[in-house]
C-alpha cells in the first residue's frame, strides 16, 4: 500500500525490530540508506539488522563495519532501494512491512510502501525519513547519507539530481559529512584493476547509428585478469556517456550464472526505462537494467536490436 513518509514514519514507532534488506549486487546507495537507516532507528531504542544476499563492497566496509547489528527475534522485514522482489535476493519470498525506493515501476507489495520515482538517490527519502521522525542526524549517518547521495548521482551529474539533492547535500555537510573524502574515495580515485577493465570495455566498445548507439561487454575473464570483485564496478556502466555522439548506451556484464546484465543509459527523449522494461527490466528514465538468459555476445546483439528500434522512433517524432 502506498502511504506518505509521515505515514511510514508513524508506523515504524509501533514496531521494534527490523530486518533491513539492500538489493544484490548493493551500491553505494543502497548501502549508505540501509545502515543509515539503522542507525537512526537504533538512536530511538529499536533492533536492527542489516541485510542482504552478497557482502558489502570492500568500499563501503569501513562505515558499515561500525553499524552495530542487533540480534533480531521478531523482526519484520524493510525493504530499500529495491525495485523488485526478484532484487531483494535470498528474501523474494519474504513478508515485507516496509519498502522505500525511488525506481520507476516498483512491484515490492509491501504494507507501507514509499516510492519517490526519479528521485536522484534513495538516501534522499531516508533523509527525509529521519527528519519527519525527529531523529538526531550523526555524522556517522551524514557520512553513510551523503556516501548514498554522491554514488547514486555520480556526483551530482545525473538527470535525476535535482534541487532535493542539492539541499540533502548541504544539510547533510551540516551535520559533518565528509564531502572531500567521500567523493575522492568513491569517484575520483581507481584502483588499478577499475583502470584495467575501463581499457577492457574501451576494447570492446561497438559504435553503430552514426555512433548514437554504443555497446560494450565487461566479460569474467576480464574481472579475474584485473583480479577485480563485480562489486567494485560501481558506476562503470557511465563510461559510455563520455562520448558526445551518444543516444544509447549498454554496458553488458556477464555474470557468473550465464546470464548478461545490460546497464542502459540515454540521452534526449528516450527512456532507457522502456528499452529495459521490453526485456524484464527497468529504472530509472535515462537509467535502467535488465537481465538476460545469454552469453555476453549475444545479449549485445539483442539489445542492439532493441535500442535501434527506439533510435528510428526517435528519429521519426524528431
Amino acid at each position: 500500500m502506498l502511504v506518505t513518509i509521515k505515514e511510514i514514519a508513524e508506523k515504524l514507532r509501533t514496531y521494534d525490530e527490523f530486518a533491513i534488506v539492500y538489493h544484490i549486487r548493493p551500491d553505494g546507495d543502497c548501502i549508505g540508506s540501509s545502515f543509515a537507516l539503522a542507525l537512526g532507528l537504533q538512536s530511538i531504542g529499536k533492533r536492527c539488522k542489516v541485510i542482504g544476499r552478497d557482502p558489502v563492497p570492500q568500499i563501503h566496509q569501513h562505515m558499515t563495519n561500525a553499524v552495530p547489528q542487533d540480534e533480531l527475534t521478531e523482526s519484520v522485514y524493510f525493504s530499500v532501494d529495491a525495485v523488485s522482489p526478484k532484487r531483494t535476493g535470498n528474501y523474494v519470498d519474504k513478508h515485507f512491512t516496509f519498502c522505500i525506493d525511488h525506481h520507476r515501476n516498483n512491484s515490492i507489495d509491501a504494507d507501507y510502501k514509499y516510492v519517490e520515482e526519479d528521485c536522484g538517490a534513495c538516501s534522499e527519502i531516508i533523509f527525509k525519513l529521519l527528519n519527519e521522525m525527529n531523529i538526531t542526524i550523526t555524522k556517522q549517518m551524514a557520512d553513510l547519507l551523503y556516501t548514498a547521495l554522491v554514488t547514486d548521482t555520480r556526483c551530482f551529474q545525473t538527470s535525476d539530481t535535482s534541487v532535493q539533492s542539492f539541499e540533502t547535500a548541504a544539510a547533510l555537510l551540516k551535520f559533518g559529512a565528509d564531502a572531500y573524502e567521500i567523493s575522492k574515495r568513491n569517484i575520483f580515485v581507481k584502483s588499478k584493476g577499475r583502470r584495467m577493465i575501463e581499457e577492457f570495455l574501451k576494447g570492446s566498445l561497438h559504435f553503430s547509428c552514426e555512433g548514437m548507439l554504443i555497446t560494450g561487454i565487461i566479460t569474467l575473464d576480464n574481472l579475474r585478469a584485473a583480479n577485480i570483485a563485480d562489486s567494485e564496478l560501481e558506476g562503470i556502466n557511465s563510461y559510455v556517456e563520455q562520448y558526445e555522439e551518444m543516444m544509447i548506451g549498454v554496458t553488458v556484464r556477464e555474470l557468473p550464472d550465464g546470464r548478461s546484465r545490460c546497464s542502459t543509459r540515454t540521452s534526449g527523449s528516450i527512456s532507457a526505462n522502456d528499452i529495459c522494461a521490453e526485456h524484464g527490466g527497468g529504472g530509472h528514465f535515462r537509467a535502467a537494467v535488465c537481465e538476460l538468459y545469454e552469453p555476453p555476445e549475444v545479449a549485445r546483439v539483442i539489445m542492439e536490436e532493441t535500442c535501434r528500434k527506439y533510435l528510428t522512433e526517435s528519429s521519426d517524432r524528431a
